[in-house]
């Protein structure tokens, strides 16, 4: 607190209208820049909300059915000039992955390495896509 004085009052007054000036300074400059940070935003393109990922279920078979036994999935988008960037990789017969829109390839192989197999898929233009291989 201000010690009594007679501009005690005056001063206090003073120094809260000057407090509440600044305040209203700032908030008016925040707001009049939030806009142009949308607005960059947009343009570069970084709202993640604008991506919706499709479902993809990969699943292996045997005799018609789920394989039932290990196999090692590798997934792989295919950019424009035909090259393959790593994608994910996973240790399980079946599974259900979430990808961006594009093009991809699924490589399947055994455990023992016996038998590879592989698949193309587009998510261009599709939410979902079951990508099945027969490993028979």
């Amino acid at each position: 607190m201000l010690p009594n004085h007679k501009y005690s009052k005056e001063v206090y007054k003073m120094v809260g209208t000057t407090v509440r000036k600044g305040l209203a300074t700032i908030s008016l400059v925040f707001l009049s820049l939030m806009p142009l940070q949308s607005y960059s935003a947009s343009i570069n393109g970084v709202a993640a909300a604008d991506t919706p990922l499709s479902k993809v279920l990969l699943m292996a078979t045997l005799n018609n059915g789920p394989a039932m036994q290990p196999v090692t999935w590798t997934v792989y988008r295919l950019d424009n000039d035909g090259k393959s960037v790593w994608e994910t990789s996973l240790n399980r017969h079946s599974a259900n992955i979430e990808l961006e829109p594009g093009m991809y390839r699924a490589d399947v192989t055994t455990d023992d390495g016996r038998v590879s197999r592989s698949k193309t898929f587009d998510l261009r233009t599709v939410s979902s896509s079951d990508v099945i291989i027969a490993m028979d």
